[in-house]
């Protein structure tokens, strides 16, 4: 993976094997087909993901986390949440992660930095950094929804204080459009054997204007 002014760019020979998963149903292959998945039972799924993750680990990283940031949503999402993100996730149209690590909070998720400021229209303002984000930004799919670990004002220290918020790269604006949510990668870690998964360094609302979504 490249990183190119403030983008990040996959191998070019990524973009048509993702598709091709993504048609055949395998991101969602033993979920219910009221979420768009095929059904199987997990067991079978877990050999699926044994055998291309053998292919290529990288690339598989990429469905992966999205499918876990579908699956939060399915089970925590309210209805609008769900109708925005979900299905769009459990079709690889759009793609997921998890933003937990800190620089100064690694293994201590509990000492996590991230705020989360409530807004009057029940949205919370985002701001932090977040490293080691595996597939936080990239040029597969057009839009990234980050799972980000936070604090909201006033709420205890520690891990009891800890909620999760639903951060998409671009959020929708009042017309419907997609438009940037102040999610910004500065950079690229490198993990070793692991190249072709970007794995980002995220700043959250860089500009006071990063919108997230309580889950």
């Amino acid at each position: 993976c490249r990183f190119e002014d403030d983008l990040v760019r996959v191998p070019n020979a990524y973009h048509q094997p993702y598709q091709r998963y993504c048609e055949g149903g395998w991101l969602a292959i033993s979920d219910p087909p009221e979420v768009g998945g095929q059904g199987f039972p997990v067991v079978l799924g877990h050999s699926c993901i044994e055998f291309l993750g053998a292919a290529n680990w990288s690339l598989l990283m990429f469905p992966g986390l999205t499918h876990g940031a579908a699956r939060l949503l399915q089970e925590y999402g309210t209805a609008e949440l769900q109708e925005r993100y979900m299905h769009k996730l459990f079709s690889g149209e759009w793609a997921g992660t998890m933003c937990m690590t800190e620089p100064q909070a690694g293994s201590d998720v509990g000492s996590l930095l991230t705020r989360a400021t409530r807004l009057e229209d029940g949205t919370y303002r985002l701001s932090g950094q977040k490293i080691f984000i595996s597939s936080g930004m990239h040029d597969l799919t057009e839009n990234i929804v980050h799972m980000v670990l936070a604090r909201i004002d006033g709420a205890p220290k520690g891990v009891r204080g800890i909620s999760i918020f639903v951060v998409p790269r671009l959020r929708s604006s009042e017309d419907g459009s997609l438009v940037d949510n102040d999610v910004i990668c500065t950079g690229l870690e490198r993990k070793m054997g692991i190249h072709g998964s970007p794995t980002c360094t995220l700043n959250f609302g860089e500009n006071d204007d990063c919108v997230g979504y309580l889950l």
